[in-house]
């Protein structure tokens, strides 16, 4: 297993510069403690700006778009710049796309609104032909057109960067990962039989297109806070928690709508609900292990377990102070984990 930071940015109550900054800072001591990537949300601004001033100060982590909504802009544009971003960071970089969910913002654009799902696929097909072909390509398609199109600026990595896809509510996206064998994003709000699918569904796909079965390939996200015991761990969370639960009621429902106790409301959601119903891995370094292997073991097995981040959890000293616990008590107890290793050995 692999472990990561999804950097889902949103701290309302500081500027927007500020708050990348807070961001980058915990890339910085993800890179230090040797977690192996960060993906940076893109809401504001394409993640990859935010990524080319993170390349610089940071050293080995690698660094991803999470995720680049392929409906707002013209493919050869993102292959471009996705790179000018590899090769910005020296082959540190992951491009992570996805439909978006936000309509108004195709609407700011001039573009349909009902195409952001349709747009998928023709867009990945016109970039793959652009990483993959040595002479120019002419591309007439539903939603794009070009003629005689080059990336002037080659990747470092070849035939291109990492990609992956985001997945939320349906299969679709993970079939077409599986099929042309990129990556599954998901987000920390996504429900454990969901993302048990997810897992199967990917799996089902690469062998389908003939591709090695890599459950490995699946990244997953949880809300991660760890401290030297379980009550200085609930203690430091419970009003910063408390106020992202209020905050995405309004802004991002869809983040805790699925936490509704059964015949409830959002006035249901609470923080210690969250962490009862093992929703939120928050507690001593044990505890956190028990809550990431069961997950693991729910979900049938993965390859990359992130952190939310991007957010304001507790201070910025102990977020740094959970993220070294992690990394030296935790994480050796999950390192071993391979869910395709699991597999062959079941096969046998």
């Amino acid at each position: 297993m692999e472990f990561g930071l999804f950097s889902n940015n949103r701290r309302p109550e500081r500027p927007i510069g500020e708050a990348w900054d807070e961001d980058i800072y915990e890339a910085e001591v993800a890179d230090r403690l040797g977690f192996n990537e960060v993906w940076f949300s893109e809401h504001q601004s394409p993640a990859e700006l935010i990524i080319c001033k993170a390349a610089g100060r940071t050293q080995q982590i690698r660094l991803g778009s999470a995720v680049r909504p392929l409906g707002y802009y013209h493919p050869l544009q993102v292959a471009l710049e996705a790179n000018t971003t590899d090769q910005l960071t020296g082959g540190r970089y992951m491009l992570g796309i996805g439909t978006g969910f936000y309509p108004k913002k195709l609407e700011w654009r001039g573009l349909d609104p009902t195409s952001m799902r349709a747009v998928m696929e023709p867009s990945i097909e016109l970039m793959l032909k652009l990483w993959n072909s040595k002479e120019p390509v002419d591309y007439d398609g539903p939603f794009w057109k070009g003629k005689q199109m080059l990336l002037e600026c080659p990747p470092v990595q070849k035939p291109h960067p990492p990609v992956g896809i985001a997945a939320a509510n349906t299969v679709g996206s993970v079939e077409l990962a599986g099929r042309l064998g990129l990556m599954v994003l998901t987000g920390d709000f996504i429900p454990i039989p969901r993302l048990r699918l997810f897992a199967d569904t990917l799996v089902k796909s690469q062998i389908a297109a003939g591709r090695k079965p890599r459950r490995k390939d699946l990244r997953t996200c949880r809300v991660v806070y760890v401290a030297e015991t379980d009550k200085q761990a609930l203690d430091d969370m419970r009003e910063c928690y408390t106020n992202v639960i209020k905050w995405e009621i309004v802004n991002t429902p869809h983040h805790q709508v699925e936490r509704i106790p059964p015949g409830g409301t959002f006035q249901d959601i609470t923080f210690d609900y969250l962490v009862e119903t093992h929703n939120l891995f928050i507690g001593n370094p044990e505890t956190v292990s028990q809550r990431v292997l069961e997950f693991y073991d729910q979900v049938g097995g993965f390859g990359t377990f992130m952190f939310h981040a991007g957010r304001e959890y507790a201070t910025r000293e102990t977020r740094a102070r959970s993220m070294t616990l992690f990394m030296q008590e935790v994480a050796p107890k999950l390192r071993h984990l391979d869910p395709d290793a699991a597999r062959a050995i079941a096969a046998e």
